[in-house]
């Protein structure tokens, strides 16, 4: 797929570390390089890009973006110095390299491809546009926005510009760990596990792989709060949250359900594994000594998922095993 195909179709995928990624979508921020370049190339006259060459490099000391020009056998013209730094290079070492190289070198540099430049698509081949995001790791990390067109005026070439737009996705991840983090227990919250659920439980149907829900509440929490103040319940949530992080696996799922209830989503566990995980986390938060004056405890109802389950069935189920297991005494499994 070419990149004005893309372009059209709106496509998504995931970017670097989980962040979104807009596989060839033409911003208006991307595009603000080509804008300027546009007057330059539409009357580049009879001397073809070497006649342009002192216009396009005082460009490229004046644009916040990586510029560069590839000629029309596909060998680099010029590059500017925000480019040479985000790809690492040394100053002239673009000079007459082979587009193949450069997207070698890009290549290498990336260490989460997307499809484009997994596959050396980073060039349009077809006159039209290439867009993509990714993460690149030279010196330094870098998240640029790369934007390649094939341009026919003054000469056929390719222009590049390649945006740093690490602090924009820096920040998107930002506002999407706290709309999806717990800030009192730093583990997922309802928004966070809600999808993260419903993909499990995907996999487990699909694939016909075990997946089991631990849901445990804290004991006598309304006491607590009640003896000792809310500051203080505060304090034994955030404990007991950082009490399953550590005794859950790394591959399991944390969150805060509500109030002072945990689900913990425990993938390619059956039922079995599942209870021997929620023992292990119940007698976890028992011995951790959380308070001075008295122990705090936590029941745990456990289930497993079967092919008919949605999410509020799998949920209710173990639901309704924490509560057999507080009728039957509290502080146990069932």
């Amino acid at each position: 797929m070419t990149g004005v195909d893309a372009i059209g179709s709106g496509e998504e995928g995931t970017g670097p570390s989980g962040s979104p990624r807009h596989q060839r979508r033409v911003r208006s921020t991307t595009t603000l390089g080509m804008a300027i370049l546009k007057p330059l190339i539409q009357g580049g006259g009879s001397g073809g890009w070497q006649n342009a060459r002192p216009f396009v490099e005082a460009l490229g000391t004046c644009i916040e973006a990586g510029l560069m020009i590839l000629d029309g056998g596909g060998k680099v013209l010029f590059a500017n110095q925000i480019m040479i730094s985000i790809l690492d290079l040394q100053e002239g070492g673009f000079e007459g390299m082979p587009a193949r190289e450069l997207v070698d070198l890009v290549r290498r540099m990336v260490p989460d491809p997307p499809p484009v430049v997994r596959d050396r698509e980073l060039i349009p081949s077809d006159g039209g546009i290439v867009c993509e995001e990714f993460e690149i790791l030279g010196s330094s990390r870098t998240v640029v926005r790369w934007v390649a067109q094939s341009v026919d005026r003054p000469a056929p070439a390719t222009v590049i510009v390649c945006s740093d737009i690490t602090a924009e996705v820096d920040l998107a991840r930002t506002h999407e760990r706290e709309a999806t983090t717990d800030r009192l227990t730093d583990t997922l919250n309802r928004r966070g596990i809600e999808p993260l659920l419903a993909r499990e439980m995907s996999l487990a149907g699909r694939h016909r792989v075990p997946l089991s829900a631990v849901l445990l509440d804290i004991d006598h929490f309304k006491t607590i709060n009640d003896a000792h103040g809310h500051n203080v319940g505060d304090d034994v949530l955030r404990a007991v949250g950082e009490v399953i992080r550590k005794t859950a696996r790394a591959t399991d799922l944390v969150s805060r359900w509500g109030g002072e209830e945990f689900l913990v989503l425990l993938p390619h566990t059956d039922l079995a594994h599942a209870r021997i995980a929620a023992e292990r986390i119940r007698s976890a938060v028992e011995n951790a000594r959380l308070l001075e004056v008295r122990s705090v405890t936590v029941s745990a109802g456990v289930t497993e998922f079967v092919q008919a389950d949605t999410a509020a069935s799998l949920v209710r189920r173990a639901d309704e095993r924490l509560y057999a297991a507080k009728a039957g005494g509290r502080n146990r499994t069932c």
